[in-house]
């Protein structure tokens, strides 16, 4: 359930999640669910009015906007972005919020370096869902270093235990998902526990942690956060069957699965582990 940020894509700049109207719909619902968290980031790392902020793998640019009302009309945002249909819409999002000096770049970090008019730039790098979707994580922290000024922060949300994502009393075609879900990710070069890896790779780069929280969410039928590993699964299992790993019997009996329990008052998700992450150029 991620967000894209910028998954690893191919040659044509296609997210693993896609870039469809329902996907872009998704992230919008997902932001709103956790602008309280990103906020709560935000803040332990230091954005504040005035402050200068570069969102890695910022998509159609949901947290791009939220964060422009944080810094101000004296602060400054910018985004990277690997699609050029997300970084269009993230343009259109803060263009609409009357901010036209939001520089979206469009660059793959995987095979790019960070522009050199932004090195030494920021004060505060986001990123979030960036990192379990790429295969060498240790390229955004990288760039993460270099957009920093000395001393500037970075913050990360990602996944540390996605097999939490499981749905009770009973949900064997969710857990099916989840497992197929993963190696999906796995099969572009993604790893879906990858904030399991970030502390040790951030220290071997030049970081400080100063802060680490694990997330753990619960959603029950009827709440607005039900329908997060809800909605991820109803999206993201065609995608399954396109891949080849299930069939469209399976498809549809996990939707059967998702709408029974649905009608069950006791029905609880659990969604996947976060961990935050905030940590200091040193």
């Amino acid at each position: 359930m991620p967000t894209p940020a910028s998954p690893n894509a191919t040659a044509t700049t296609e997210y693993v999640l896609g870039t469809h109207n329902a996907e872009r719909d998704r992230l919008v619902r997902q932001h709103e669910l956790w602008l309280d968290e990103a906020s709560r980031a935000w803040a332990l790392a230091g954005v504040a009015p005035g402050s200068r902020v570069l969102d890695l793998g910022c998509g159609p640019g949901l947290a791009t906007e939220s964060l422009l009302t944080v810094v101000g009309p004296k602060g400054h945002v910018a985004g990277i972005e690997i699609s050029p249909v997300f970084a269009a819409q993230a343009r259109e999002r803060c263009a609409a919020a009357g901010r036209n000096d939001v520089a979206i770049r469009e660059l793959d970090l995987m095979s790019g370096e960070l522009p050199v008019d932004m090195n030494e730039s920021f004060d505060v790098v986001w990123c979030r869902w960036l990192a379990m979707f790429v295969r060498e994580p240790a390229r955004i922290i990288d760039a993460a270093r270099s957009a920093l000024v000395k001393g500037g922060r970075v913050a990360f949300h990602e996944y540390v235990n996605y097999g939490t994502y499981s749905l009770h009393p009973s949900g064997p075609r969710v857990a099916e998902f989840v497992s197929h879900a993963i190696a999906s990710f796995a099969r572009d070069g993604g790893d879906a526990h990858v904030a399991r890896r970030l502390p040790s790779l951030l220290t071997q780069r030049g970081f400080e942690i100063l802060s680490l929280r694990p997330i753990a969410r619960v959603g029950r039928p009827g709440e607005s956060l039900w329908n997060w590993p809800a909605g991820f699964a109803r999206t993201y299992a065609p995608r399954l069957v396109a891949l080849g790993y299930v069939d469209q019997a399976w498809h549809d009996s996990l939707l059967a699965e998702l709408a029974a329990a649905e009608k069950d008052p006791g029905a609880f998700f659990v969604a996947p582990t976060v961990l935050e992450i905030v940590a200091r150029a040193v």
